[in-house]
């Protein structure tokens, strides 16, 4: 050890006396390499450096010596200067498109049509290049920016089913174009109640044995939102008859089948055009001339809850001795005969930052023991309650005790399942079907399909469309067969029925559907 470094001193002394020996007489023999030129000079320059500077060779901060401009210079050395240069260039490069498949519904099967053809992407590279002489020695990546994004060829296969009646139980009424449509005994056999083009679809309710259509008309006054009509699907070529009531917000059918509930409002230039009341009445419609007999004020005016403008909807109880009611921030019921009411669910209002409010639908099971519903849920990622995208699906049993009513139980029987998931019971109240949106945080314009559960939450399955490179349902308009074992669902404009096991058949051919309801048969002698 002791050696090694004595050793390393001695040689460093032989340096430094070495380069402060005298140059030879004469100077030193330098050979010099720069800017492509090979020189023989004779120098009396100390440093590299120092050569450079006599011979007029200046350097970038890139540019490289060798040896380094420091090192001294000895009899015979070549120095080397290489002319380093670092400059960018930029490449264009294509991005090939791809080809996606869409099963189109709307199209036949075993046809084909180009959606929209596909187009090549584009990719700019930008590198640095380093030279060294002149000579390309590296080039390194340092920018790739796409400037127009690859789009897809889509290419639609038609999966669209034959029409092909089926035999139904009960009455289908459905809205199509803005009119009134029946079906009977069979698919095959249906017919238009309406030519007016203007049921703007607020009300759409089938009297329980199906005899009678209930609907609201736009109105073309400006002082007047719609007007309340009345019509026999049995007899053929039926007049419509108007009913004794405008500006209706919400209405429908009592489980009699004589009676009706209605809700309305004022008209109001401003968006959304109304100013709900939320008031309640209830009356016997006679068919003959509109009249609305035996008209009783349920519910005076009210505010309404958050967003009361926008309005309260209800739903009958199927023993017609209440009605659940639900508003932007409120879910709960109303007993007729006393007129008691009582909250079931409160939540946050949902904030649309648009003249709409969302306000959830209500069902009741077939024995009045229990709804389900949905509440606008807790935000995920910190956002303020009125903003959350959460909405879950609820149930909550009823009950009554020293004839007050009660709630037995509340239970989320889904979470996350988007504003319009619209759930219902099954005729047997053993099944739930509701919507699921595809993407749960955007679900006001998420496409949605149907699921099918156990009337507790378990065993949750896919109903329909059961293959998911189809289309989702815009809205999860659906209604039971009242005989079980069914669901006529709106999809992409036309009716199809649904089985459990998720078999579909298309019935219509219309391509504008928006609404569906499904009663069970009327009764003897209509």
């Amino acid at each position: 050890m002791a050696k090694s470094i004595l050793l390393a001193i001695l040689c460093l002394l032989l340096l430094l006396v070495t380069a402060c020996m005298p140059a030879p007489p004469g100077g030193l023999t330098i050979t010099l390499i720069a800017d492509g030129e090979t020189r023989t000079i004779t120098s009396e320059a100390q440093t590299v450096h120092d050569l450079l500077l006599q011979e007029g060779i200046t350097l970038d901060d890139d540019d490289r010596v060798s040896p380094p401009e420091n090192s001294f210079l000895t009899n015979n050395l070549t120095v080397r200067v290489v002319r380093v240069t670092v400059q960018t260039d930029t490449e264009e490069r294509i991005i090939p498109y791809g080809r996606e498949t869409v099963r189109d519904a709307t199209l036949p099967a075993g046809q084909t049509r180009l959606l929209s053809a596909g187009v090549n992407g584009l990719q700019v590279d930008t590198y640095a290049i380093t030279l060294e002489d002149g000579v390309e020695v590296e080039r390194r990546l340092i920018q790739r920016v796409t400037v127009r994004q690859p789009q897809n060829e889509l290419l639609l296969i038609g999966a669209r089913q034959e029409v092909v009646a089926a035999p139904i139980s009960g009455t289908i009424a459905y809205l199509a174009a803005h009119n009134a449509w029946v079906m009977r005994n069979t698919s095959g056999n249906r017919h238009r109640l309406t030519v007016t083009g203007d049921l703007d679809g607020r009300v759409f309710d089938l009297s329980a044995d199906g005899s009678r259509l209930l609907y609201t008309r736009a109105s073309t006054a400006s002082e007047t939102l719609n007007t309340l009509w009345l019509i026999d699907t049995v007899t053929a070529n039926a007049e419509a008859v108007q009913l004794e009531v405008e500006n209706v917000l919400w209405a429908a059918w009592a489980p009699d089948g004589q009676t009706i509930a209605y809700s309305t409002g004022n008209v109001r230039e401003a968006a959304p055009g109304w100013e709900a009341l939320n008031n309640l009445y209830t009356a016997r419609p006679r068919a003959s001339d509109g009249a609305l007999l035996n008209r009783q004020q349920v519910l005076g005016p009210t505010a309404g809850g958050s967003y009361g403008w926008w309005g309260t909807v209800y739903s009958w109880a199927p023993g017609g001795q209440a009605l659940a009611y639900a508003r932007a921030d409120e879910v709960g019921i109303l007993r007729l005969s006393d007129r008691q009411t009582l909250t079931l669910l409160q939540f946050p209002p949902y904030r649309t930052y648009a003249a709409w409010a969302w306000t959830p639908t209500v069902a009741w099971s077939p024995d009045s023991t229990s709804l389900v519903t949905l509440a606008h849920g807790p935000a995920p990622t910190g956002e303020l309650p009125e903003d959350s995208p959460v909405f879950d699906l609820y149930a909550v049993g009823i009950g009554e005790e020293n004839r007050h009513i009660t709630v037995t139980l509340t239970a989320e029987l889904a979470s996350e399942v988007g504003m319009w998931s619209n759930p219902s019971f099954s005729p047997q109240g053993d099944l739930i079907v509701f919507g699921r949106a595809r993407v749960p945080y955007t679900s006001q314009t998420s496409p949605y399909d149907l699921f099918l559960m156990d009337c507790d939450g378990s065993d949750r399955r896919l109903l329909f469309p059961q293959d998911s490179s189809e289309p989702g349902l815009s809205y999860p308009a659906l209604a039971w067969d009242p005989a079980g074992g069914r669901i006529a669902v709106v999809y992409l404009g036309d009716l199809y029925l649904v089985t459990l096991d998720g078999t579909a058949r298309r019935i219509t051919d219309d391509g504008s559907i928006t609404a569906v309801r499904w009663v069970g048969m009327q009764s003897e002698g209509q």
